[in-house]
C-alpha cells in the first residue's frame, strides 16, 4: 500500500495539511490497510471461527436455550462446548460489512482536515465497533433494528468505556 498510495495522498495532503502532511498520508495509509486488512480477513476466515468460537462460550456458560435459536445443539458432546454444535439455522452478521464500508468511505474526507480531523474520523467510525461485535447476540436474541439502538443506547457507557452523558 505505501508504494501504490503514499506520495500521491502526500502530494495531495501537502496542500491541506502543509508541513505535517506526510505524518498524516502515513496514518491515513496505515488506516487504509488496515481496513482492507481486516475485510479480507474477515470475509474469508474469521467470520465461521468467530461464530463458533461465539457459540462455544455461549453453551459453556450454560445458554444453550439461546443458541437454539441461531443453531441445532446436539444433545451429546461431552464436556467440549464446540462439539456439541450443529449445523446453524441463522447465518450470522448479514449487513455490518457493507454498512461499515460505506461509512469508512463517505468519513474519509475527514482526513483531510489536519490532526482534528482524523481523531473526528476514528471516533465516528469507533462508535460501531462495539454494537457490530454484538451482532450475534441481538440476532440469537431475536431483537429488531429498534431494539437494538435501544439496547445500545441504554448501555452505551458499556461500549466505550465510561457513562455518556446521552443516557437517561
Amino acid at each position: 500500500m505505501f508504494f501504490a498510495t503514499y506520495l500521491p495522498q502526500a502530494a495531495i495532503l501537502t496542500f491541506v495539511d502543509g508541513p505535517i502532511a506526510f505524518v498524516n498520508a502515513a496514518m491515513l495509509v496505515l488506516s487504509e490497510s488496515s481496513t482492507l486488512i481486516l475485510l479480507i480477513s474477515k470475509w474469508w476466515w474469521l467470520d465461521d471461527a468467530t461464530v463458533e468460537v461465539f457459540d462455544a462460550v455461549l453453551v459453556q456458560q450454560n445458554q444453550t436455550a439461546l443458541v437454539s435459536a441461531g443453531r441445532e445443539i446436539k444433545p451429546t458432546g461431552g464436556a467440549d462446548p464446540l462439539s456439541k454444535l450443529g449445523k446453524r439455522l441463522k447465518k450470522p452478521f448479514g449487513d455490518g460489512l457493507v454498512k461499515s464500508l460505506v461509512r469508512y468511505v463517505v468519513l474519509l474526507p475527514l482526513n483531510f482536515i489536519p490532526v482534528i480531523g482524523t481523531i473526528i474520523f476514528f471516533v465516528l467510525n469507533a462508535r460501531n465497533v462495539g454494537p457490530a461485535h454484538h451482532a450475534r447476540y441481538f440476532q440469537l436474541k431475536g431483537f429488531s433494528n429498534t431494539e437494538r439502538a435501544d439496547y445500545v443506547k441504554k448501555n452505551q457507557g458499556g461500549y466505550v468505556g465510561f457513562v455518556s452523558l446521552y443516557q437517561s
